[in-house]
């Protein structure tokens, strides 16, 4: 059983030690004023895209350094004269 007695919530294990003029044990138990709070992460989520893909399209006039195309993976593989940087293709 709980009671407020002097602005502290106090449990008794016997509700009759609480008669006034008698001497009674009190455990008193004291709980959070303030509920705990979150660390300030960035979850994620929110990240911009990494604008994969071609970057010049079929027909297209490029120079030499242009990137043709930036993929995450080997997934296009180059021709005649295109290097690989990383997974960046270039002309």
């Amino acid at each position: 059983t709980f009671f407020f007695i002097l602005g502290l919530l106090v449990r008794t294990r016997d509700i009759s030690l609480l008669v006034p003029g008698q001497s009674f044990l009190l455990d008193s138990v004291r709980f959070a004023s303030k509920k705990a709070g979150s660390s300030c992460k960035n979850i994620g989520g929110n990240s911009p895209g990494r604008r994969y893909g071609f970057k010049k399209q079929d027909g297209n006039f490029v120079h030499a350094g242009n990137i043709l195309a930036t993929q995450k993976v080997m997934r296009y593989h180059p021709g005649a004269h295109v290097s690989i940087k990383r997974v960046t293709l270039m002309l």
